[in-house]
């Protein structure tokens, strides 16, 4: 019986620490009463597996959300401390400012987004069935932050001698910062990752998390509307600001296009 478990637990991912303790309370029972119903040595392990894993992922994704909240501060704190804005031509190299910038842009919105999807399922969690979706959102939302921070520091170390030295230190500091939390985030996460559920049904979609609220269009539309409202009224001009609205809806558009499936954004 106890070595069948311990096949079976091993199968499912549940190893170490972790299947010694279930091994060793089992152990203990059969010790007490040898014919104790214990159940199927696979029922059992699928069983485990859903309980370890729903709770890991649940973990995992605030996890996440803490590692993406310090993401945000390390980076946003260089970013408000930029005496000026430099020159797009006074870089290192042309073809680096335009990649560090759209790693900043895209990745923080994709981090805050998947970010926000997965602490919002972990906290209205439905069952094992959504572990492997909260999974997938931990790992866009990673990802998301990873490319922040890169974005960041190729930043800092393109105009590096054409900004403050302490300001150039302070975004690359930030950036190390940032790839610390993420990676002991990315280590939770795969640690957790480890243990297959056996529940097959498919995760409920966008509606769960917001609602009535769960509709692409009208996120965009806010999304697009705040940005053009924003950049007229911070740029003193409305083509500036419709420049910059019609961006965000690009970038919202292609993302929801690429990100549909792995976040679960349709209903």
């Amino acid at each position: 019986m106890i070595d069948e478990l311990a096949r079976e637990l091993g199968r499912v991912g549940i190893r170490g620490r972790r299947r010694e303790r279930i091994l060793a309370e089992f152990a203990d029972h059969l010790a007490c009463d040898p014919q104790a119903p214990l159940g199927e040595p696979r029922q059992l392990a699928a069983q485990f597996a859903d309980e370890l894993a729903s709770d890991a992922a649940r973990r995992t994704a605030f996890g996440a959300f803490s590692a993406l909240a310090v993401v945000a501060f390390a980076v946003a704190v260089p970013q408000l401390t930029l005496p000026t804005v430099p020159d797009i031509a006074s870089g290192r190299s042309m073809f680096l400012v335009g990649p560090a910038t759209l790693a900043m842009v895209i990745g923080s919105q994709i981090a805050f987004a998947a970010g926000v999807l997965a602490a919002m399922r972990a906290l209205r969690f439905g069952g094992p069935q959504e572990v492997d979706l909260i999974r997938r959102r931990v790992a866009v939302a990673l990802g998301g932050g990873a490319l922040t921070a890169t974005g960041s520091a190729l930043y800092a170390v393109n105009f590096w001698g054409v900004v403050p030295s302490w300001w150039a230190l302070l975004a690359v500091a930030g950036a190390g910062a940032s790839a610390v939390s993420l990676a002991a985030s990315a280590l939770a996460y795969m640690w957790s990752s480890s243990i297959a559920v056996s529940q097959t049904e498919a995760a409920r979609g966008l509606s769960a998390d917001l609602g009535p609220f769960a509709r692409p269009w009208l996120i965009g539309a806010v999304a697009a509307g705040t940005m053009l409202v924003a950049t007229s009224m911070l740029e003193g001009s409305v083509v500036e600001g419709a420049l910059r609205g019609g961006f965000e809806a690009i970038l919202f558009v292609g993302c929801f296009v690429a990100l549909r499936r792995p976040l679960a954004l349709t209903q």
